[in-house]
């Protein structure tokens, strides 16, 4: 038990990565000084306190004093100092390695991961490690000045510090049964606490359709998010019942050891009341160091367990890296590509069984430059994962991609990716054109006033000063977005779905066709068959398989 709770308590400094033996020599040395001179100072005031019927100033006390509250500020303000720049720079460190990870993380992985988990890690998790780092600053000088007290017991009296020892002893033992058990239910709570964030992000996310379905909302609520928070609230209970007993038998053991001095030492040892209340003034003003590490270990228990999350986070982003090496490029400007096969394309979704899983291929058909495809299907299909899988998103169980006769592998999936200009059922609409330099902001204007969204929002300071949307106007904000990006091929999953008929119209009869006529490839899920005679190939996607129906037409 002792070595795990050690290998528990290095969790939280391999965080903090005290890499410098200097730094750490230097944090050792004032966290030591600051607790000796803390100690000191109650040396120094028991001292001043025999001389109190001496009506004169003792100027050498008095000027010791002076010095030794200097001494501790500034040594405790070196720790502290420190300790938050190291806190701080561990935490930014691990938000690079998380944002790296999840630049370079698998579609698939993130999407079993999920948004709730990684903000829980960046926000609530991060934010425990920085309380428990502050508060091993405070308990390090704290345990030091604790040691330096009780030596000064001993050289007024052993059996004193005989009594002191049992006491602390005692509560040494009842706090590591009580740390065991807070971490426990800690890491049960902060597990449920992430399980509730994910239940929540459904109910923010589907807000309108748990608003109309008192029998959705009920269930939600009642089943999942209610049973959740329950079990979350049961485990924060216990875990702040056990933070209150350890509180308390650290109370009692101070009683004792108060109880033990004034009563029975005086019983066990001959001393004289001018050491008795030396011995008592030890023993009162040992009890704020006290309440500091008491304070401290379930903060820093807290800490491990919040660095537990923080690390199982980064092995999944690492595990889920996709193996991109040897990074080349193939498809250049202006040209970018004139021909894209797609050749016994298959894929199924991981985690499912044999017989339920989802599969979709093979696909085999060959693009075009210039071409104006359209698809069309039924709700589940395999339509947007056909799309992710083109676009690559989603890696292919077997078959490949071919562009102009470079086989499109990990070495060229960057460079083909940047092909593409996509804009999903899910999209999500951002507020500045990133990535693009020397934002042309006459052509902004302009397809704002096309768009019809010239009252809706405009392009100040490099971005656009009105986002809330309806979901039709973000879809032609978001658009005009991926016009400015200037992309070789276009994906567009029905973002006519949404538009007025006058803008339905609009966008294939003029937008499609320019981008056509500009030499782009376009690629649309749609049903509006009304204008499927506007394509140059009409696919049919059905039960994840795609036919061409050139009849449809």
């Amino acid at each position: 038990m002792k070595n795990k709770n050690s290998v528990m308590k290095s969790k939280l400094l391999d965080f903090l990565a005290i890499d410098s033996p200097r730094t750490r020599l230097m944090l050792v040395i004032a966290s030591t000084v600051s607790g000796v001179i803390n100690a000191l100072v109650l040396v120094v005031l028991n001292a001043a306190a025999k001389d109190f019927d001496n009506s004169e100033l003792d100027a050498r006390l008095f000027m010791l004093f002076i010095l030794c509250v200097a001494l501790y500020f500034l040594s405790k303000r070196y720790v502290t100092h420190r300790i938050t720049n190291l806190v701080q720079t561990g935490i930014f460190q691990y938000r690079s390695r998380i944002l790296e990870g999840l630049r370079d993380l698998q579609l698939l992985s993130y999407e079993e991961i999920g948004k709730a988990q990684i903000l829980s890690v960046l926000s609530e998790k991060t934010e425990l490690i920085s309380q428990g780092a502050h508060r091993l600053a405070d308990g390090f000088p704290a345990v030091v000045m604790l040691a330096c007290s009780f030596a000064y017991m001993a050289s007024i009296s052993s059996m004193a510090f005989l009594i002191a020892v049992v006491c602390i002893a005692g509560a040494v033992v009842t706090i590591f049964i009580l740390v065991k058990s807070i971490s426990q239910t800690m890491q049960q709570a902060l597990a449920k606490e992430n399980e509730y964030l994910t239940y929540m992000q459904h109910a923010l996310d589907g807000f309108n359709e748990l608003k109309i379905n008192r029998d959705k909302s009920d269930d939600l609520y009642g089943n999942y998010m209610g049973r959740v928070s329950e079990e979350a609230m049961l485990n924060n209970i216990k875990t702040d019942i056990s933070n209150v007993n350890l509180q308390l038998y650290a109370q009692i053991y101070f009683y004792v050891l108060m109880a033990g001095i004034v009563f029975l030492l005086p019983q066990l040892s001959e001393l004289t009341a001018d050491k008795i209340m030396s011995i008592t003034t030890i023993v009162l003003y040992i009890m704020g160091p006290i309440v500091i590490i008491i304070d401290m270990i379930p903060s820093v228990a807290r800490a491990n367990v919040a660095v537990d999350f923080l690390q199982i986070l980064e092995n999944k982003l690492i595990a889920a890296k996709e193996p991109i090496v040897d990074e080349r490029t193939a498809f250049n400007a202006p040209d970018f590509f004139n021909r894209l096969d797609i050749s016994q394309i298959r894929f199924s979704y991981p985690g499912q069984s044999q017989t339920g899983a989802f599969a979709v291929g093979p696909f085999n058909l060959t693009i075009n430059r210039g071409e104006l495809i359209f698809i069309r299907g039924g709700n589940g299909s395999g339509k947007s994962t056909f799309l992710k899988l083109l676009t690559g998103l989603y890696e292919p169980d077997s078959g490949s991609i071919v562009v102009d006769k470079n086989a499109v592998d990990s070495s060229l999936l960057h460079n083909y990716r940047n092909l593409f200009s996509i804009i999903f059922t899910d999209f999500h609409l951002f507020d500045r054109f990133y990535g693009q330099q020397n934002v042309d902001i006459a052509s902004v204007n302009e397809y704002l006033v096309l768009m019809g969204l010239d009252n809706k929002t405009g392009y100040k300071n490099g971005c656009f000063t009105n986002t809330n949307l309806s979901t039709g106007q973000k879809k032609r904000l978001a658009l005009i977005i991926a016009l400015l990006e200037d992309k070789s091929i276009y994906v567009f999953d029905e973002v006519a779905a949404d538009q007025d008929p006058e803008f339905r119209q609009f966008f294939y009869e003029v937008i499609l066709q320019k981008l056509k006529n500009l030499g782009k490839t376009v690629i649309v899920v749609t049903h509006d068959e009304k204008y499927f005679s506007r394509c140059d190939r009409l696919f049919v996607m059905d039960v994840g398989r795609m036919t061409e129906d050139s009849a449809l037409r």
